[in-house]
């Protein structure tokens, strides 16, 4: 699981992926600098703090401490807030970005993708059960935790 203190390396990893100049760029604005690390400390606090919350979800439901109902309803609101990301990131910002920019992006666009995918993967099993659905949406987590140790400065597992 996440632990508190990856939090401030991933976001710091984020803020220098998209605060990087792009390749030929030499002069940035500094409100755009400003705006694009606020977007990368957000994505990443997203991201962290949405993988910890999925497992804390997935053991309350398993320990029958989260009524099925309950549980479906919390995924259902996690989904939502990983869907609004992926549209504000595909719709309104890549087309403001330069093509460097827009590559970092990208990456986390495909970070935000399987997490969405492993929100999925957990509601299929709590709606239907199963091993082999069990097992799916901890594979998908384990990606996502790959992600995170990826982009961590520190380099250490969560």
């Amino acid at each position: 699981m996440l632990r508190p203190r990856y939090l401030a390396p991933l976001v710091a990893a984020l803020l220098l992926v998209l605060a990087a100049p792009g390749w030929g760029q030499t002069d940035r604005d500094p409100s755009r600098d400003v705006f694009l690390q606020t977007i990368g400390m957000l994505a990443g606090q997203g991201l962290a703090l949405g993988h910890e919350s999925l497992q804390g979800i997935a053991v309350r439901y398993e320990k029958r401490l989260l009524p099925r109902e309950e549980t479906v309803r919390r995924l259902a609101g996690e989904a939502r807030y990983a869907d609004l990301v992926l549209a504000a990131f595909k719709e309104r910002l890549m087309a403001r970005l330069d093509p460097q920019e827009q590559k970092d992006l990208s990456l986390l666009i495909g970070f935000y993708e399987v997490q969405r995918q492993a929100i999925e993967a957990l509601a299929v099993y709590v709606r239907s059960g199963g091993a082999k659905n069990r097992q799916r949406f901890e594979e998908l987590q384990k990606q996502v935790g790959e992600v995170i140790r990826r982009i961590s400065l520190v380099g250490e597992a969560p």
